[in-house]
């Protein structure tokens, strides 16, 4: 049976890139195999049944808890887990979802619900956690930095390998859709300090969870630069929106295409999810003295 799971780099060969279903869209996702490590199980029943064939996987890395990253867990039930520990009490209970992407109670978010019904996700034990910036040696060629990159999630974190400066950046999003910052765990604020300290990294090679691989250094740079730029655009639309006098509601805000151009068949979870984000923009602004809070609506400073 043909290997899944292929060499980024001809002068590492242990460091390999598993490209999930449909070319790692959602709900499926992409994977990085090193050795009997594999992080994220997110590639499809499918990929995972055929990766398994080829190779032997005793340790399972988990970049973070949303849906699209963990629903291969249970196929690993004889594998040692880890993620970080702000978010291992959602990988473990899933019925945490619907509370931290609030939509808990919520009639109309059925497209979404048919999502998790299809990837028939299990809660998982996890059996170690890290909180810091930690190393882990894989063989004499991998010294993989787990680096905590929260913002998307809590406890999101991405991959890099020192010796051959390849980076999984997981679900730092480098698309032209940009962060995404949508539940009670994520932050904006975190969201760009993380992008600040993924740039100070010297990585040579990159791909994310939903996209394929950048092979400059100066092009990761230059990626990441612009996801932070549309943050930062973000904050200039919800800005040009408002007024020194007549405060502007949340609402009001919403189903504007702020973060989303388009909306699709999720559009009512995309809505919600929309109305997060935009709710930490303006928190961030007020904070930064932008914005002032106003007869339950917002204004210019």
């Amino acid at each position: 049976m043909k290997d899944i799971a292929r060499v980024i780099s001809e002068d590492y060969n242990s460091v390999l890139y598993i490209e999930g279903k449909k070319n790692g869209s959602y709900p499926y996702s992409n994977s990085l195999l090193i050795g009997e490590y594999l992080f994220d199980t997110g590639i499809s029943e499918q990929f995972i049944l055929k990766l398994k064939k080829n190779h032997s996987i005793k340790h399972v890395v988990l970049s973070h808890w949303h849906e699209d990253h963990i629903s291969g867990n249970k196929f690993f039930n004889n594998s040692f887990f880890y993620c970080h520990c702000k978010d291992k009490h959602i990988i473990e209970d899933i019925t945490k979802m619907d509370i931290f992407y609030e939509v808990e109670g919520l009639p109309t978010i059925g497209v979404y619900e048919g999502i998790m019904n299809m990837l028939d996700l299990k809660n998982t034990k996890i059996n170690s956690v890290f909180d810091k910036d930690e190393i882990i040696v894989i063989d004499n060629d991998v010294r993989l930095r787990i680096i905590h990159a929260p913002g998307h999630s809590a406890g999101h974190c991405c991959f890099y390998d020192e010796i051959s400066k390849i980076l999984f950046l997981a679900d730092i999003d480098l698309t032209s859709f940009g962060p995404w910052y949508g539940a009670m765990d994520s932050s904006v604020i975190d969201y760009e300090q993380s992008l600040d300290k993924l740039m100070k990294l010297n990585a040579e090679v990159a791909f994310t969870s939903h996209s394929g691989m950048i092979m400059s250094s100066k092009l990761i740079r230059e990626k990441l630069m612009g996801a932070l730029s549309i943050i930062q655009e973000r904050d200039m639309v919800i800005i040009s929106m408002l007024k020194e006098k007549t405060s502007k509601s949340l609402d009001d805000f919403t189903n504007k295409n702020i973060t989303y151009n388009t909306y699709g068949i999720m559009k009512n979870y995309e809505l919600l999810a929309e109305k997060i984000m935009i709710q930490y923009h303006l928190n961030k602004l007020v904070n930064n003295g932008e914005v002032e809070l106003k007869e339950n609506g917002y204004i210019l400073s």
